[in-house]
Formats: structure tokens, sequence, C-alpha cells
């Protein structure tokens, strides 16, 4: 589905929501959902008309599996660069463990693990605050996993991986605690995001919030503030 001109959601797949940049002859895939999902993404730029040796990169927001989950079969079918921030890169590449979750969603994320056998990749290319790709600007914004990332255009999109939620009326939300490693951190990252200017929100979980995003957050954001003092 084509939420902006250049920018569609790909129904449909399972796990987090998974995103195409189309720009000049060159495509971006952010996140990629939970391990098999890497066919229904290339039929989705195919049907497009595009082909997927124009696709150069696959930013991931961080490294959880229902975010990276198809990054290795989608970097086998396109042979474009990966890229995640260079905090999380560690667990994307295996190095280490991907983040434990506690509680009854942590029985559920550790089950899916073994079930979809995550398969490690070692990135390309290693992200830190402010770097570009593509038209797209890197915005750290942690406390879900140490190295979650925003990619942003100036006055138009921003897509926030876990930073932020949306229901489905698209009312943003703060990320659910219990997946989230640093809750006070997050919401440092939220003000972070509410200090930007842009129409349109694409979170990992969640409706896209078009028009009047920026002043949604910056309403979020007060609220939580006013809430903690």
């Amino acid at each position: 589905m084509e939420l902006t001109p250049g920018i569609h959601k790909i129904d449909s797949v399972k796990g987090a929501n998974s995103y195409l940049v189309i720009n000049k002859g060159t495509i971006i895939i952010i996140d990629t959902g939970m391990p098999g999902n890497g066919k229904k993404i290339t039929d989705y730029i195919e049907g497009l008309g595009k082909g997927l040796q124009e696709v150069e990169y696959i930013v991931l927001t961080h490294a959880d599996i229902d975010h990276s989950g198809s990054v290795s079969e989608l970097k086998e079918m396109t042979g474009a660069k990966v890229a995640i921030h260079q905090t999380d890169a560690p667990r994307l590449a295996g190095e280490k463990e991907l983040k434990k979750v506690t509680g009854f969603i942590g029985l559920v994320f550790k089950l899916m693990m073994r079930l979809k056998k995550f398969q490690p990749v070692k990135p390309d290319i290693l992200l830190k605050d402010g770097d570009k790709i593509g038209d797209l600007s890197v915005v750290y914004t942690p406390g879900h996993t140490e190295g979650s990332i925003s990619l942003y255009k100036a006055g138009e999109v921003i897509f926030v991986g876990d930073a932020l939620m949306s229901d489905k009326d698209g009312n943003l939300r703060l990320p659910l605690s219990v997946m989230t490693l640093d809750m006070a951190r997050a919401k440092k990252s939220i003000k972070k995001i509410s200090e930007l200017e842009f129409k349109d929100l694409l979170p990992g979980h969640g409706k896209p919030v078009l028009q009047n995003a920026s002043e949604k957050v910056k309403d979020l954001s007060w609220k939580e503030m006013t809430h903690r003092n």
C-alpha cells in the first residue's frame, strides 16, 4: 500500500511493519518482519514493476526478531547492504543474544525465536546518530533496545521502529514497558523525536500516523512530562 508518493507499507507482513522507500531508481527496505517474509516483500517489490537489484539497502530500526527476522533471506535475494546501529549490530550478527524479555511476553518471544529459527547476519553498514542512508537521516533513539534508531526526512516523514507505537485508530502511545530495556531512556528518545518536524510517522507496530504527526508526538511527550512531574 502506497502511503505517500515513494513510501509503501507492505501489507500482511508477519511481525513488525515493513516499509519501502523508493527514490530515483533505488529502494530501501525498512524492517523485515519475522522470518519467512522475504518472498512476500520481494513479490511486492516486483509487483510495482521494480527489479530486486534496485534494492540498495535493508535498514533495521533495531535487532529484535520481529523486525530483523527476514533480513538474511532478503539480503540473499536482493544483494542489498544491511544497515543497523553499531550498538545493536552484535545481536544481529549472532555475537550476542537477542534481547531478553521477561514475563509471559518473554516466554512467547523465546518460543517465536525457537520456532522461527532466526538467521544471524553480519551487517554491512554500522550506523550512528546523524548518518545518512539515501535521503534519510539516522536519529539515535535508544530505550527499546540499546541501538534503536529512527529514520527521518525533514518536514516529511519519520520511521520510528518501536520508539513509539500506535493503536488501530492511529493514536500514539509509549512502547510496551515489558519489551523495553530502559523506559526512562525511551521517554528521552520520544522527547528527541518531538523536537523534529514531520507530517507522517510510521511506527513498527500499529497504524501509520499520516498528517500532523509531529504535533501528536509533541502532545504525547508533554503529557508524559506533566504526568512525571
